[in-house]
């Protein structure tokens, strides 16, 4: 298993490497001048050449041909690219708007968000489990049946729809609490929306995971042995329905973050994804590919960790 997780290590850090060259190429190559939005036309372009040698934006983008002849002077790594590397791996990217260092932004907006993403993700899993068992040992009653058709009206309805519905509730119960965090509590309504908005999709895929298992020749036997269908789902059914349940818990980490971004900026709250609606509005680019690569780390990371965890889950697999 050493072996693999250090191959899959390997092919982590060429994942995320293509992301950040991605990255810089497109907001490299977008037209016009990015001093234009933080310095203003009647300072004149000496002004504007100031902020951009300032930022390092004078330099050569990805190879300096300088350092061919002069390596003492024009050392390789003095590149746009390189500072680009090194700011979004250090996490030392500095903002164009507030010249703040992105290790810092982090530690002030990063417990908003995680106060919306752990809960939310923790309590829609479980209650998904819940209903996803209750449906799937009830299959063909009218519980299974409710449950079914509340899940796929779930699925059916925009996320946008339950934000809005979400706070038009909390105005009419408490209106301090329907934007801002002017309340601690403020912060239990994006988490309740996000557990709702999710919990629809997650038990229709969790419930046809489980009936498909139950369909085995080894729930057979071990019905015709006598065990008890309780003891059949929840001590061998779900074990080997983990494989696929946490590749769609990694595969929800993008739409997550998407979520709390609509989440953020309808409830105002000053976090990581309200940083990068704003971000990319101001055309603060450190900001905007440091965060890119954040989360790519984060993806990436969950992808080996779940890979990891299909070897704990089924004995079946070996990692080699």
């Amino acid at each position: 298993m050493a072996a693999y997780i250090i191959r899959r290590l390997i092919q982590s850090v060429f994942t995320i490497f293509g992301v950040m060259l991605v990255t810089f190429l497109l907001f490299r190559v977008v037209p016009g001048d990015i001093s234009a939005n933080y310095v203003s036309a009647k300072l004149g372009k000496e002004a504007r050449q100031a902020w951009l040698v300032n930022h390092g934006l004078d330099k050569p983008r990805i190879s300096n041909p300088a350092c061919r002849y002069e390596f003492w002077k024009a050392p390789f790594w003095d590149t746009q690219f390189c500072r680009h590397v090194y700011d979004c791996v250090t996490f030392q990217s500095r903002s164009y708007a507030t010249n703040e260092r992105l290790i810092d932004i982090i530690a002030q907006k990063a417990p908003y968000s995680l106060a919306i993403t752990v809960p939310g993700l923790a309590m829609s899993w479980v209650l998904s489990m819940i209903v996803s068992c209750l449906v799937a040992y009830y299959r063909g009653s009218w519980i299974d049946r409710a449950g079914v058709f509340i899940s796929v009206l779930g699925m059916c309805i925009p996320f946008l729809a339950y934000m809005i519905v979400g706070q038009w509730i909390a105005f009419q119960i408490y209106p301090p609490a329907a934007y801002g965090l002017r309340f601690k509590m403020n912060i239990y309504v994006p988490v309740l929306i996000s557990v709702v908005a999710g919990i629809g999709s997650h038990v229709r895929f969790y419930r046809t995971i489980i009936l498909d298992e139950v369909n085995r020749d080894y729930v057979r036997t071990a019905m015709a042995k006598g065990v008890p269908l309780p003891g059949i789902l929840f001590q061998h059914v779900l074990k080997n329905c983990m494989l696929p349940i946490l590749t769609d818990l990694v595969l929800a980490i993008p739409f997550l973050i998407m979520g709390v971004m609509l989440l953020e900026n309808f409830f105002g709250i000053p976090g990581l994804g309200s940083l990068i609606v704003n971000s990319v509005s101001a055309r603060d680019v450190p900001i905007i590919t440091a965060l890119t690569f954040l989360t790519a780390l984060v993806y990436t990371l969950g992808l080996l960790v779940t890979d990891v965890l299909y070897g704990v889950f089924d004995p079946r697999i070996r990692l080699r």
